[in-house]
């Protein structure tokens, strides 16, 4: 057979198989025209605590700084790494952009009532390979985003 032969049957099969899969993958995906895909890059938190800062504030004039972490009341005991994970990922997974209020109406119980400055911190990723990214902030609203890369 000629070359040229064998280039138009190859060239056909990739065509139909391309078309058969695009054909599946739409049919089989479920998804109307009205709803919209779910993108590949969307928020996953794998960190986030509240009030690490405040570690080393006493909490009476008569205790050593570092005495504050150890077990000065059940406030301190909240006082530890990702302490308020769930709430975050709960808020934030799977979304392209997230806004988290520093606030304990959205955050749950202040991990130490002493401290005036506590600082939210969360590591998150827009997807599996990503490098994490790392955001804090005291006051106001922490804002997570993903964007998708230009095409």
């Amino acid at each position: 057979m000629p070359f040229k032969l064998h280039l138009i049957i190859i060239s056909c099969i990739i065509v139909a198989v391309l078309l058969a899969w695009q054909f599946l993958h739409n049919t089989s995906s479920g998804l109307s025209d009205n709803a919209p895909a779910k993108s590949a890059y969307s928020l996953s938190v794998t960190h986030a605590s509240w009030g690490l800062n405040c570690r080393n504030i006493a909490i009476n004039n008569d205790a050593a700084p570092h005495d504050a972490f150890v077990s000065k009341g059940e406030a301190n005991n909240k006082l530890h790494e990702d302490n308020v994970l769930g709430t975050v990922a709960r808020l934030c997974n799977g979304n392209m952009k997230c806004d988290i209020m520093v606030d304990e109406a959205t955050l749950g119980a202040d991990p130490s009532p002493d401290c005036g400055n506590k600082v939210l911190e969360v590591e998150y990723r827009c997807f599996s390979y990503d490098r994490p990214w790392n955001v804090k902030t005291a006051t106001g609203t922490l804002s997570l985003h993903c964007e998708q890369p230009a095409k």
